[in-house]
């Protein structure tokens, strides 16, 4: 891709591509980091099922992907990433602010998000601490992100203003510094980058036919010193292509395995290849839960198998069919059905729901199953998706109440 023509392609594919995940996806970030939990806490506790592959799929695409091609989906679907290309884009244009950070400072700053990524598992995941629960900055983009609804920030501020304080001033920064959340702070990330490390889509500069302007560095979103590079191998590059577009003799080429291939291609490629893959996945890990769990289990229900010893002892319900409510995001009533058998909680169907779906189809699979599990409505919610975690935990509550031995 030699013309400012092409150039202009690739920007504008990848802004559209961009806002349609953002649109339609935002929930992907925090959808695939619940995922990662869920495995690790199976893992750790040896407990695994059916049931836990519809929590996973994020993992079982967005990973694979990113392994053999790189960091697709944070260069061009991730919406928080997104969003901060926005904000720095907009403010650069209007006051032209940038805050360099050195090449040595910046390589140590980018261990943060390695040090946070294990303070999450060893805190969050592992003990169980709900020290961050009202500090988390992905909570609070969820409760604003979804287009088409007005933020609750009322609600905000009463339960999560530790972390609306953080997320604004994550933004605030990334106005100053590019990408500035993606380098530093987020754990997702240095999962990424660590699994990144081993694709095979690199980005080839043969520093022969390179002058001295250092324009691939200087437009890296990432700060990778990429004019030191022959080949960029770097598990913190998103692919954002930005230094294919600012490099003045069109040097920098996009290879798999030694072979090149068109930029723009290869971005489209990727988001065509996540989402194609998401929907199948999706559907068929459900039915595969759902047919594990129980031949009749029907779409929208929540219905597992407990362990034996729990099947045959009589738990502390009453057992029948209860019905109750609970308040999620932006307000939105969610109505279930908790059918209780042998005094357990054995199965939780939605009703009705006037939740954004992208937030409440993340957050129902993961707190259906940890509330028939531990047979308890005190259960994490899933980051990201705090309000539709918390308005089916109430609704199940609502419905226990009549429940009580």
């Amino acid at each position: 891709m030699n013309g400012g023509k092409n150039f202009s392609a690739l920007k504008i594919s990848r802004i559209v591509i961009q806002v349609l995940f953002f649109i339609f996806l935002p929930a992907w970030y925090f959808q695939t980091f619940a995922g990662v939990k869920q495995l690790y806490l199976s893992l750790i506790h040896h407990q695994f099922s059916a049931a836990l592959w519809p929590q996973i799929i994020g993992v079982l695409v967005i990973i694979p992907v990113t392994l053999f091609a790189g960091r697709f989906f944070c260069g061009w679907m991730c919406a928080f990433g997104s969003l901060t290309d926005w904000i720095y884009r907009g403010f650069q244009k209007l006051f032209h602010k940038n805050l360099k950070i050195g090449e040595t400072w910046d390589h140590r700053l980018k261990f943060l998000k390695y040090a946070i990524l294990l303070l999450i598992i060893v805190t969050s995941w592992t003990f169980q601490s709900s020290l961050f629960s009202s500090s988390n900055p992905w909570d609070v983009f969820g409760a604003i992100a979804a287009v088409g609804n007005t933020p609750n920030f009322a609600d905000i501020f009463a339960n999560m203003a530790a972390g609306f304080a953080l997320f604004c001033l994550i933004t605030a920064v990334s106005a100053f510094s590019e990408r500035f959340f993606c380098r530093y702070l987020c754990p997702m990330g240095a999962l990424f980058s660590l699994v990144s490390r081993f694709k095979t889509i690199k980005f080839k500069k043969p520093s022969t036919h390179c002058g001295s302007c250092k324009a691939c560095t200087n437009s890296c979103a990432m700060g990778i010193p990429l004019y030191r590079m022959d080949s960029v191998g770097s598990g913190e590059c998103i692919n954002c292509m930005k230094c294919v577009s600012a490099c003045p003799r069109g040097n920098i080429s996009l290879t798999v395995s030694g072979r090149k291939i068109r930029p723009l291609a290869a971005g489209i490629a990727a988001a065509v290849i996540v989402t194609g893959l998401y929907l199948p996945v999706q559907t068929a890990l459900t039915q595969i839960a759902q047919k594990s769990a129980a031949p009749s289990g029907q779409a929208g229900t929540a219905e597992f198998l407990l362990p034996d010893s729990s099947a045959q002892s009589f738990g502390p319900y009453k057992d029948g069919t209860y019905q109750g409510s609970g308040t999620g995001f932006h307000g939105g009533r969610t109505t279930v059905t908790v059918v209780v058998s042998g005094g357990n909680i054995t199965t939780i169907q939605v009703d009705s729901c006037e939740d954004t779906p992208s937030f409440f189809n993340t957050a129902y699979t993961v707190v259906s199953d940890e509330i028939i599990r531990s047979q308890s409505t005190d259960v994490d919610a899933v980051s990201g998706a705090t309000y539709s975690s918390m308005g089916i935990m109430e609704a199940v509550a609502d419905a226990l109440s009549s429940a009580r031995t």
